[in-house]
């Protein structure tokens, strides 16, 4: 959805050199995909019309019957799938010469309705499939695919963020079933767009047969590059700790998590290690945990809990972490200036765009080394220790708290970072170069699929040829 979006409103702003017009005419459509999937709590219709009027265990129970799964195994599966539960699927629909409506169905479609509607759009339409869809509509692509190719028509390109056989909680079912149903459409599709080169490489080791020259890069832009305020000033030094090495004389250091509540991100490690530094009387720091704690209501009240019985709430003595909740546009903003250092504990990432914001705003990071993230860190402004090594973060961090001149050290590195990238992304946007990656798999992907529709129109000729004179 928003790479369409994107397209439609760079390419009128850039030189025709630098963005011929896309190979079809007319505008997108936007379906929006209910959550329906066993994997994350559904079931299909039966299931759906149960989560609407149950929460909590009830909804589980509603999509564990309708998938024949244990109640455990449908509530794993739900979690395994967060980033689905956020905003849903999204199956978007560019349609080629020959126009269209451009109408958006904004109200969520089950995946027996976005696949008869897949099935029904007229040959030559693009459809560019997120993530989700392309679980949600597996068995869609399939069934169509065995009914004598009534795909064979459409331009497919999945947009992957990462492959859901990953989730670090998932069970080894999951893991098997998510790979199955990702192969079953990347395999028809044209295209294949990975965020990141993390999720490429994760999509061809997950899908050996994929073939590498199908999935193209397609990193995200920088969604503050449009901010116009000037980077804010470098934070005052703080005073030297105290002689016996406990806790600053100084202000509080000010560590920022940017994470949704969900077991991937790690939070409850980061709680943990602070937990400890609180026990070695490293205590003059605050925490600000931003994120969404509606992708898994259960873990995000099981943090809190577990902040709580460490001592580590806000009002709780000196160390406090406070639960900002989802933060967007100025609040986020916000949360990045006043910030002195930015934790990431996340078990995976396949981009990592919350450290990349906190480079934007000139933020010295503390961080495992998932994703992309030694792309865009500041050199001298971040530390990368090994993923799932609490006890190199733990030790990195009370570093860090108990010296504030190598946090000094850091700021000014990861300030003077920011200033480098403001400058190069002022003469070229990421925006930019992330419509010309998508436009160019778009065109590819059209080629691709018209050669093959070529390729299909003559063997069939050939056949009736064959029929028709006879074997020689």
């Amino acid at each position: 959805r928003v790479a369409l979006r994107t397209w439609r409103a760079a390419a009128a702003a850039l030189p025709s050199a630098v963005a011929p017009p896309p190979p079809w005419r007319g505008e997108a459509e936007v379906w929006e995909l209910r959550r329906d999937h066993a994997i994350f709590g559904g079931g299909g219709e039966t299931a759906r019309e149960g989560r609407d009027s149950d929460q909590g265990s009830g909804r589980d129970a509603g999509a564990a019957a309708a998938a024949g799964l244990p109640l455990h195994e449908a509530q794993r599966r739900r979690r395994s799938a967060k980033s689905a539960t956020e905003e849903g699927a999204a199956a978007h629909a560019g349609e080629a010469a020959g126009g269209g409506s451009g109408a958006s169905v904004r109200a969520g479609l089950s995946s027996a309705e976005a696949a008869a509607r897949l099935s029904a759009l007229p040959a030559g339409s693009v459809v560019v499939l997120d993530g989700l869809a392309v679980l949600q509509l597996a068995a869609a692509v399939e069934e169509a695919e065995m009914e004598g190719g009534r795909l064979a028509g459409l331009t497919l390109v999945a947009m992957e963020h990462y492959p859901f056989s990953l989730e670090v909680d998932a069970t080894d079912e999951t893991r098997a079933l998510c790979r199955a149903q990702e192969a079953a459409v990347l395999l028809r599709c044209d295209g294949v767009a990975a965020a990141s080169g993390v999720t490429r490489d994760a999509l061809l080791s997950e899908h050996p047969t994929l073939a590498p020259d199908l999935v193209s890069i397609v990193r995200p832009p920088h969604r503050f590059e449009a901010v116009a305020a000037p980077l804010p000033p470098r934070p005052v030094q703080l005073r030297p700790p105290r002689r016996d090495g406990g806790s600053q004389a100084g202000g509080l250091v000010a560590l920022l998590v940017v994470a949704n509540l969900i077991p991937r991100k790690g939070v409850g490690g980061v709680l943990r290690v602070l937990a400890a530094l609180r026990r070695e009387g490293v205590v003059r720091w605050r925490l600000v945990v931003a994120g969404d704690s509606g992708a898994d209501p259960a873990h995000a009240s099981a943090l809190r809990r577990l902040a709580a019985s460490l001592g580590l709430e806000e009002g709780d003595g000196e160390a406090q972490v406070a639960w900002a909740g989802r933060l967007d546009g100025g609040a986020l903003e916000r949360a990045y200036c006043e910030a002195d250092l930015f934790l990431l504990a996340s078990g995976y990432e396949n981009y990592c765009m919350a450290a990349q914001e906190a480079a934007f705003f000139g933020l010295p990071t503390l961080a495992y080394d998932v994703g992309e993230i030694a792309l865009f860190c500041a050199p001298g402004g971040s530390v990368l220790v090994p993923v799932g090594d609490e006890a190199a973060l733990r030790s990195r961090l009370a570093h860090l708290l108990r010296e504030p001149r190598a946090l000094a050290a850091m700021q000014d590195a990861a300030h003077s970072f920011a200033g480098t990238l403001r400058a190069r992304l002022a003469s070229r946007p990421s925006l930019q170069a992330a419509t010309g990656e998508f436009a160019s798999l778009l065109r590819r992907a059209s080629a691709r699929a018209s050669a093959a529709a070529r390729d299909a129109d003559a063997a069939v000729s050939a056949a009736h040829a064959m029929r028709v004179r006879g074997p020689v």
